[in-house]
């Protein structure tokens, strides 16, 4: 029966070894969620730029941004927008903002994932085994010193983290290649993956096959806890992942629950956040002069330049 340790692992791939050793609430990096920035979006009720700048820039891009010049920050605009404005109407419309936004997201997420490739792949072969994988993640120290129950739960996250493996390699030659690593790290990234890790979730718990998760499949063989962790996962249950309060988890839910923040689309929300603060006219579109106007709030944005984007296309 699952443990705790496995409601604290759902749809994360890292395992940090020293609470893993500890034996108890396990901790698991964050999935991914497009905060880019250390700073916070508001505060006390104001919009604070310096967000925006370092999420978008990167915390050094933003620094070297804040030292150009107004004149070269507006130029760059000028020769940057016909890149934006796709179909040359000379209006940037929802669409051509969000493709654009989209577009580098997905170069920034594929830079990382090229990061991690370096460290994961070991013989230097260009792409990942899941014996690399799984010697980076789940090394045999890790198993030292594990109680029984602790390390069959270990296993049960390795055997899930291997279907994922399987699952991401699409064209089936026992390897991920950065773009496969991209969704196996990042699965929020891919509608796919994000349907796979539901499904992935519900193999888990419903035991009924009913297709939802109850608190008592949520919770397992409860006989291995004391009262107080009891107490704890079943406050959680109630309050914060059954959200319309029926007894049950059911996908949406789930999806809440093991991938936040993916039942809503940041590309989206950031194209109108930015239509919004440079549509001066209310045309529903972005002209050159709005963008120039407002170059103080674009030229740390993702529709100026995502990562090194100017340095790369202009």
């Amino acid at each position: 029966m699952l443990r705790p340790l496995i409601l604290f692992c759902l749809a994360l791939v890292c395992v940090c070894i020293l609470e893993v050793q500890a034996g108890s609430r396990i901790k698991f990096r964050e999935p991914h969620n497009h905060k880019l920035s250390s700073e916070e979006h508001y505060e006390n009720g104001k919009h604070n730029e310096e967000f925006d700048h370092a999420a978008f820039l990167g915390q050094d891009e933003a620094k070297r941004w804040k030292k150009l010049p107004p004149y070269e920050v507006k130029q760059q605009l000028k020769e940057l927008f016909p890149k934006i404005d796709v179909n040359q109407d000379k209006n940037v419309s929802d669409q051509e903002l969000y493709e654009w936004i989209e577009q580098h997201m997905r170069k920034h997420v594929l830079r990382g994932a090229g990061k991690k490739m370096k460290d994961l792949d070991t013989n230097k072969d260009g792409k990942v085994s899941w014996e690399e994988y799984k010697e980076s993640k789940f090394p045999a120290s890790m198993e030292e010193g594990l109680k029984p129950d602790v390390l069959k739960d270990l296993r049960l996250i390795q055997n899930r983290d291997k279907r994922r493996f399987d699952f991401v390699d699409t064209d089936n030659d026992a390897h991920l290649s950065r773009e496969e690593l991209t969704l196996f790290l990042h699965p929020e990234e891919s509608k796919r993956m994000t349907s796979f890790i539901i499904q992935e979730t519900l193999d888990m718990f419903d035991t009924n096959k009913d297709g939802k998760v109850s608190l008592s499949e949520y919770l397992g063989d409860g006989s291995t806890r004391d009262s107080q962790n009891l107490k704890s996962l079943t406050r959680t249950f109630t309050k914060e992942l059954d959200r319309n309060h029926d007894g049950f988890l059911d996908q949406r839910e789930i999806q809440k629950w093991t991938l936040p923040g993916t039942d809503k689309d940041p590309i989206e929300i950031e194209a109108h956040h930015m239509m919004k603060m440079g549509d001066d006219n209310k045309d529903g579109f972005l002209q050159v002069d709005e963008l120039v106007r407002h170059y103080r709030e674009f030229a740390g944005s993702r529709v100026t330049k995502y990562g090194d984007l100017l340095k790369e296309e202009l």
